[in-house]
């Protein structure tokens, strides 16, 4: 079906996002001006600062930093989230997947939801940034550098390796979620002096250029900068969408000895993206019921159920609808190495965040109109959030190993304090719109009610956690044990109503106990086999019934919900070919309560209601592989196997399964490499992804189909120079993201191809 026309009065969005772009380019302009003049700088330096001793890094001391592993193109042999320090994979009990620099650039990743898509048991969700579902549970929470970082988002221009935990991590992260946690290590300054632009020119007006300067800072010896730019501009294949991004970041790199370093991060990001679902799932049925769509007496229906909707509908969409986000965030670290065996890390962070969301949301509920064509009913509503806060956090490592290698002891000790610095806002406004031909729709009606505000809060709270957790090693690290503990408490929270001036305070909550257990042996010098138990709490809090409510609303009820998930997992790692290949094999059970799940209803106050779920559980197998085959032959991917189980009942009085989640998904990437001359490569890289069909809906009434789709790339380099080709979903496939919900089903995007263009200076 042709794409329909955008409406004139798209048009004041359009303005508004090409003024944008214009300041996107205006800024990245500056920052091509600087990187010049730097770079004239770094070339006028003395021959004194430019010897080949001070070409190097300083020799120091640092258990903290993973290096690349020059043994492996993909994955990686040592990993720091799960411990927070660099810690060989094969000690770790527990599936850590590592998405890193060279598969990011291959893959040609520049959002989350491209960096993820070969990561066994991971699938992806569309409408919040930086978010998955990961074994069988949504992963929300975002970390920086082992930072917890809440609104984080950013672009893979500054991400140097992305580390995902499979399963709760809790007793190291404290905030660590049901599925597991992502951490998003970023590119740090080197003294080297290196220099690189790239542009890349796409479908769909796709634009984004990458400025990458760093080195030794002109007129020092123990000072390197990094200075990473930048900007995104992108229409989109559904209707009335635009993204564009902008991401600055500068570091500096103070090494005042060869055991101490002090970092300091400026992080600016802005962006215009879309605000919501899109390309609904045109179930046969109703979506809490098994009953079939009604159709009214006398209409013949012109659509046919079971089948997606044209991939240009934009359920979410409206003129001037979108998520416009601004994040300024500033990192300082300091790491100091007392001996070989004793370190020391102490971080601060500071976070300002402000967020409009405007969109429309849309009722799960479809149904047949009377001109045959089936609709949906939507609300309208916008939401502004500003946080402003800050989190310290510190760590004290011992680590050492005494007779021969026979006996060692890693033991690390921390903390980290979260606390709002100015009172978090609130801001919420809702409205009615028309109802939606999800086949044919018409853009830019008027509101049936317009927007009115709802509520006006403003909160301020915080949060702290202490932690212990040790390795003990034996016979040369072939027998590992692993313990930890973790515990947390929320500060005292108050929250106001701006309407009525009426104040809530939640008392500051019971501490909380993450325990973490786990073994692992090495039977053989490439095989580690380990068995855990983790499990991950949370304070217990206050949930609404009605999501979309004011807390001192009269029809509001509360009710109190203590989460908790355990994880048991035993596995296998194989490390082959002299490193350079890894496989890991898992089984898995993840049991959860207190989940929260928030579902659209119209007929209830404010249009939606939070369902508190118990008893959830996702077991299954994965299995892993990442590395290298040849010198020339480099793959990543996996399979998983996972079965689910929610509370409550199918319509048939089978036990629920969680929505959205595939029974069984494989990916495989693949990269060929013909080496032609020192300085000249070409490689050809092909990715495939296939997953089973997924329940659309949290009462299982309705199937969304099975799906596969493959990606191509080629890519050439010369010297200093790189170009590459990347066709994603060659075969132009419907390939479903994370199911939500009937009408907010979402799909990936349809074929689409980029070039890009890089030099290295």
């Amino acid at each position: 079906m042709p794409k329909q026309p955008r409406p004139k009065t798209a048009m004041s969005m359009l303005t508004y996002t090409e003024h944008r772009f214009v300041i996107a380019v205006r800024n990245l302009a500056m920052i091509a001006s600087l990187i010049a003049a730097t770079y004239v700088q770094a070339q006028q330096a003395t021959e004194a600062a430019r010897s080949s001793t001070e070409q190097d890094e300083p020799v120091k001391l640092d258990v903290f930093t993973v290096r690349a592993d020059p043994t492996r193109e993909y994955g990686s042999s040592n990993v720091g989230s799960a411990t927070r320090i660099s810690t060989p994979a094969a000690n770790i009990p527990q599936t850590i997947s590592v998405v890193n620099a060279a598969l990011l650039k291959d893959i040609g990743a520049y959002a989350y939801e491209q960096a993820m898509r070969y990561t066994p048991g991971v699938t992806q969700r569309q409408n919040t940034p930086n978010a998955s579902i990961i074994r069988g549970f949504i992963v929300g929470n975002r970390y920086r550098n082992g930072f917890l970082v809440r609104a984080y988002e950013t672009d893979m221009a500054n991400i140097e390796r992305i580390e995902v935990i499979k399963g709760p991590a809790a007793s190291i992260a404290g905030a660590s979620e049901s599925g597991g946690l992502v951490n998003f290590v970023t590119r740090q300054p080197n003294f080297k002096e290196a220099y690189s632009a790239s542009l890349s020119l796409g479908s769909y007006g796709y634009v984004r250029g990458v400025l990458d300067a760093t080195g030794r800072l002109p007129g020092t010896s123990n000072v390197a900068y990094r200075f990473i730019a930048s900007g995104l501009s992108a229409e989109s294949w559904r209707d009335l969408e635009r993204s564009q991004k902008l991401v600055v970041t500068p570091s500096i790199s103070w090494r005042a000895s060869s055991d101490t370093e002090l970092l300091v991060e400026l992080e600016y990001f802005s962006s215009l993206t879309p605000s919501g679902f899109s390309t609904p799932f045109l179930a046969p049925v109703r979506n809490s019921t098994p009953a079939p769509l009604p159709i009214p007496d006398g209409v013949t229906p012109k659509v046919a159920t079971g089948q997606w909707a044209p991939v240009s509908t934009n359920t979410s969409g409206e003129p001037g609808m979108g998520r416009d986000a601004e994040t300024v965030q500033l990192f300082a670290t300091l790491k100091h190495a007392f001996t070989e065996s004793l370190h020391f890390r102490q971080s601060i962070s500071y976070v300002h965040f402000d967020e409009s969301l405007y969109l429309a949301g849309v009722d799960n509920n479809l149904y047949y109109g009377n001109d045959g064509m089936i609709y949906a009913n939507r609300t309208l509503s916008k939401v502004l959030t500003t946080l402003s806060f800050g989190r310290a956090q510190g760590d004290l490592v011992f680590k050492d190993k005494w007779m021969e290698d026979n006996l060692g002891a890693t033991v690390l000790v921390g903390y980290d304090v979260g606390q709002d610095l100015s009172p978090s806002t609130d801001k919420r406004f809702t409205g009615v719109l028309p109802a939606m031909n999800l086949v044919a729709p018409t853009y830019g009606l008027p509101a049936t009610t317009p927007l009115g505000q709802t509520v006006d809060n403003t909160a301020k709270g915080g949060s702290v956690g202490y932690f212990a957790n040790a390795q003990v090693s034996a016979w040369q690290e072939r027998i590992i044990l692993t313990g930890g503990l973790r515990k947390d408490w929320n500060k005292a929270r108050w929250t106001r109503n701006n309407f009525t001036t009426a104040t809530t305070t939640n008392a500051k909550t019971p501490k909380v106990e993450s325990p973490l257990y786990g073994a692992t042996i090495k039977p053989l010098k490439w095989l580690a086999v380990y068995a855990v138990k983790s499990e991950a709490g949370a304070a217990s809090r206050q949930v609404p019934l009605y999501p979309n409510l004011p807390l001192t609303d009269s029809r509001q009820t509360f009710t109190t919900v203590t989460p908790i998930t355990v994880n048991e997992e035993v596995g296998a790692k194989l490390t082959l070919l002299d490193g350079a290949f890894a496989m890991n094999l898992a089984s898995y059970k993840v049991s959860a309560d207190g989940a929260v799940r928030t579902q659209t209803d119209l007929t209830l106050p404010g249009g939606g209601i939070n369902v508190i779920e118990n008893s959830n559980v996702a077991e299954g197998i994965e299995l892993e592989l990442s590395g290298n085959l040849s010198k020339s032959l480099a793959v990543v991917g996996g399979y998983s196997d996972t079965k689910t189980r929610a509370s409550g009942l199918k319509p048939n009085g089978t036990p629920r399964e969680i929505r959205g989640v595939p029974r069984t998904k494989a990916q495989l990437f693949a990269k060929y490499t013909f080496f032609v001359s020192d300085d000249t490569t070409y490689s050809i890289r092909a990715g495939v992804v296939t997953q089973d069909e997924v329940w659309g809906s949290a009462e299982n009434t309705y199937r969304i189909p099975a799906a596969t789709r493959f990606d191509l790339g080629f890519d050439f380099r010369f010297g200093s120079w790189d170009a590459s080709l990347t066709l994603e979903n060659a075969t132009d496939e419907i390939f479903p993201q994370a199911a939500i919900a009937q009408a907010s089903n979402s799909v990936d995007g349809p074929r689409t191809i980029y070039l890009t263009l890089g030099r290295k200076f």
